[in-house]
């Protein structure tokens, strides 16, 4: 892959707004993430925590992995269809007078 859009996907070009509100369904499941933690937090010990912490980190370097292949796949097929757009010619969207021109 391209030098830039690795670091495209890698969120290295500061394309993501600094301050992410997110949908309301988005706010809900931090919500929900975080009412989780601390209940878990009061439930375990400093040796489950630790556990549960490299879970946790485990399960977001895999969902970034994904993410970045996600990405990445569905960027090639964008440009796949401009491709195919601009094979087509651009003359079957002008009237007959303008593509002349």
């Amino acid at each position: 892959m391209g030098k830039l859009l690795t670091a495209f996907a890698d969120d290295n070009l500061c394309v993501n707004p600094a301050l992410y509100e997110g949908s309301p369904a988005y706010r809900k499941a931090v919500a929900a993430a975080e009412e989780t933690y601390e209940a878990l937090s009061k439930k375990l010990n400093s040796e489950e925590k630790e556990l549960f912490e490299r879970f946790a980190d485990a399960q977001q370097d895999e969902n970034c992995l994904y993410q970045l292949d996600v990405f990445s796949r569905g960027f090639r097929i964008a440009v796949l269809l401009l491709f195919e757009v601009f094979a087509a010619g651009t003359d079957e969207f002008m009237s007959e007078k303008r593509a002349r021109e």
